[in-house]
């Protein structure tokens, strides 16, 4: 092929590469049927609009708000349903903002709302607010149809509480509401009044005692028969009666023909009550038995003491005491060998009771009157070496905390946890002294004490955030008006994507009607829609496409609060270790040899990161409360979605207007005159979305006005709640210092006492066991001399005759 050739094929192949470049002719412009079909279409999805604002409107926009009664009755079946679903904190907390609203108090259910929320704080053992409440249900000037069950209430909680002030008085109230017979309830409850009052002269307490337990006892069958038969027994008992107490004991453990296992009666609208030891038949059979064997041994009846201890069932919380009230009895009868059997039950089934320590040392004393010396100084050393070292170290507490007050400071884990005076003491002290009643009371004395400080403080953040929400995010503050709101925003933006698709059509219809200058406006306007047509069309239209937009703003947002709350963890366990370091410095006091100054540096930095960690903390917990604040207001970020939406509404009005100046030069077309009756229809859907909006602004200025003033009422009585807490703070913790140092001051004195003890045993049994190989020697001497008397005595006569 010659070269000229060869050019031609490549300018041939050349030519044809631009041909296959060059565009390709533009579309023919739609026929007026198919733009009529986008219009027909635009109408549907105008349609579709129009029933999401219809739905706005009926449900938000142009619902009624309720009035304050109707709301308050709302709020009343909201607890009442929180209520019958036994979610007490719940119900407690929305029944408390109904009886303490002035306006509920002459609603209906004002009773109901108190007797509920009596029995919310009473299902979650707060006593003395149940206590509260119930009084004030009382003192309304007309009985409810509940005032027999708070009556009841009241009187139970006032035993259990040992506060009797005007206790009697209800009690006739009670007898004048029932036609001076109290019922059986409440009779019992006044029985237990009279039984455990404090205030009367012994003989005078248990003469009213009984004469209220008497009638109760007497009714065969009777839910409270057992209960107040063993009160009487009890009675008998205190007045010295020690036969009657006997026989009565004895007729408790008789079977009941008709008896049946005590359980709670449901009632429709009257709460279950908390099952409380004295209505448990099983526990009150095991104490009579109990009873009944220390009776019988105090009257020298041994064997029918034994008898009673012995039908303890092995699974009753009495049987360890059972076994050591047995070894006790035996040794009265001088049985060491079974003593020691029960007591050796009793260290074999409850190793780690707390009269434990009392049967190990009872055992060495058997074993070294079984004159088994060995295994008594065993028994002994195995009580010295587990209980001195424990006092050892109660000694350094005691002496390196004299002062209560300072004591009980360090005491406290300085963390976010509930404090507890019993943190520093060792694991086996502390088994003996959680169990001191005063101790227990003191803790939960100030574990309220900083639970209230607490709560207000929590109370006073979330106050303020409340009323920063209303100025700063209102819309997002309700979330119900939210999300009415949201769905008008959605609905415009549904037009706005109507207006667009009506631009569309009548710029295709006027193309050939627009002059060289017209057509360049409206090339430069449309380049402005179309950059912003690609973030407009990301904006929801649909409430499918709001819920997943809002779930994926709430997924980022909880990604960030898991980070927060691991931090939030990390703090946490500094808090331990700063608290661990503290308490060593304070354990080891008496055993190191710092000098004072260095220490005190050493705790001035302590403290300083302590306070590091608390401010951290703080900030935490803040950028957590905006975190939550972001994840509930996430559906409604709509401050950037409007300003596109606006900007974009803005391009294709000027679009819609370069349009218009056209289509006044020519005569309308159908398809024009249609893409008008459309344009209108969504003209006043945009009215209609504005009163809407107007509206829900409207409801939620009022809502936010509603709530405010609450909000400030409620500051106005924190501050008063905080100053009462922080007058009793300091000195309920002086006071508790005091109980909790007193405390373990009995715990070291309990555990010296056993020490010394088991000391003594190990003398004793050495003395023990030398006098009896002493005895042994000397029986043996005395043996020796008898025998060589004898021997004398038989060899005498041959003796004399040697002799002569």
């Amino acid at each position: 092929m010659s070269l000229r050739a060869l050019a031609l094929a490549l300018g041939l192949v050349g030519g044809a590469s631009a041909w296959a470049a060059e565009p390709p002719p533009p579309p023919p412009p739609p026929t007026p049927q198919e733009l009529e079909q986008r219009l027909t279409s635009v109408e549907k999805q105008l349609q579709l609009a129009e029933e999401s604002l219809r739905f706005v409107e009926t449900q938000y926009s142009q619902r009624a708000e309720p009035d304050e009664e109707q709301a308050r009755s709302r709020r009343y079946s909201d607890a009442e349903i929180q209520y019958l679903l036994g979610d007490w904190n719940a119900a407690s907390v929305l029944f408390y903002d109904l009886v303490s609203d002035p306006g509920f108090r002459g609603h209906p259910r004002y009773a109901d709302a108190l007797y509920f929320l009596a029995d919310a704080l009473y299902q979650q053992k707060n006593d003395i607010g149940a206590r509260l409440y119930l009084r004030e249900l009382l003192s309304q000037p007309t009985p409810s149809t509940r005032h027999r069950d708070a009556l009841t209430r009241f009187l139970a909680i006032s035993g259990r509480l040992n506060v009797f002030d005007g206790v009697e008085a209800y009690v006739e109230q009670a007898r004048t509401l029932y036609g001076g017979q109290l019922p059986a309830d409440v009779q019992y409850v006044q029985a237990k009044w009279l039984f455990r009052r404090t205030d009367l002269p012994a003989s005078e307490r248990i003469s009213r005692a009984r004469s209220a337990f008497a009638p109760l006892a007497q009714v065969p069958g009777g839910p409270y028969q057992l209960q107040a038969g063993y009160h009487m027994a009890v009675l008998s008992m205190q007045s010295g009666e020690l036969p009657l107490s006997i026989l009565q004991f004895q007729q408790l453990l008789t079977p009941l023909s008709n008896e049946q296992t005590a359980a709670p009666v449901s009632t429709p609208g009257k709460p279950v009550t908390r099952s409380t030891t004295d209505t448990d038949t099983k526990r009150i059979r095991e104490l009579s038995l109990m009873s009944l064997g220390r009776l019988l041994y105090e009257a020298g009846r041994f064997d029918e003491a034994l008898d009673r201890y012995g039908q303890v069932p092995q699974d009753s919380e009495s049987f360890p005491e059972s076994l050591y009230e047995i070894a006790w009895t035996q040794v009265r009868k001088g049985n060491h060998q079974e003593a020691k059997n029960a007591i050796d039950i009793l260290l074999l089934v409850a190793p780690d009771a707390r009269l434990a320590p009392d049967a190990k040392l009872l055992q060495g004393h058997l074993l070294q009157k079984l004159k088994r010396y060995d295994e008594a100084i065993a028994a002994y050393d195995e009580l010295i070496g587990t209980f001195r070292p424990v006092r050892e170290k109660v000694d350094l507490l005691l002496n390196a905390n004299r002062d209560p007050v300072a004591y009980f400071e360090r005491l406290l884990a300085r963390t976010d946890t509930v404090p507890d005076v019993r943190t520093l003491l060792p694991p086996l002290a502390l088994k003996y002294a959680s169990t001191e009643r005063e101790v227990s009371s003191a803790v939960k004395m100030v574990g309220d004490i900083d639970s209230g400080k607490k709560g207000t403080v929590d109370a006073r953040e979330l106050a303020a955030r409340i009323l920063r929400a209303l100025d700063a995010r209102k819309l997002e503050t309700f979330p119900e008006l939210q999300a009415g709101f949201t769905r008008a925003d959605a609905v415009e933006t549904a037009v706005t994507h109507v207006d667009a698709a009506l631009v569309e059509v009548e710029g295709l219809t006027l193309e050939p009607s627009l002059t060289s200058q017209e057509k360049d406006r409206l090339q430069l306007l449309r380049r402005e829609s179309d950059a912003l047509a690609a973030r407009f069309g990301k904006l929801p239209t649909t409430q499918k496409e709001m819920e997943e937009r809002l779930r994926r703003m709430q997924y980022r947002v909880d990604a960030v609060d898991r980070d927060a709350f691991r931090l939030g963890t990390e703090i946490q366990g500094l808090h331990a270790i700063a608290s661990s370091v503290r308490k060593w410095v304070d354990d080891t006091r008496l055993l190191r040899q710092t000098p004072p100054d260095e220490e005190r540096e050493f705790l001035v930095q302590l403290q300083g990161e302590v306070q590091t960690l608390n401010d951290l903390q703080a900030e935490l917990d803040r950028t957590r409360g905006r975190l939550a604040d972001e994840r509930n207001s996430a559906a409604a970020s709509l401050a950037g979605e409007q300003a596109i939406r606006g900007r974009y509404a803005a391009a294709l009005r000027s679009q819609h207007e370069v349009l218009s100046e056209a289509e006044r030069r020519q005569t309308p077309t159908a398809v024009l005159t249609h893409a008008h009756q459309v344009r209108e229809r969504g003209e006043a859907l945009k009215k209609r979305v504005v009163e809407a909006q107007l509206a829900l602004r409207a409801k939620v200025d009022q809502r936010g006005q509603r709530i405010r003033a609450k909000v400030q009422a409620e500051q106005s009585l924190l501050e008063r709640y905080e100053a009462e807490v922080a007058a009793v703070s300091g000195n309920a913790k002086q006071l508790v210092g005091r109980i909790a140092y007193d405390s373990i001051r009995r715990v070291r004195r309990q555990f010296y006492d056993l020490v010394l003890k088991a000391d003594v045993g190990v003398v004793d049994v050495a003395f023990t066991e030398k006098q009896d190989k002493t005895t042994n020697i000397q029986k043996v001497s005395a043996q020796k001399a008898e025998a060589l008397r004898a021997l004398d005595a038989d060899f005498r006569d041959v003796l004399s005759e040697e002799g002569r």
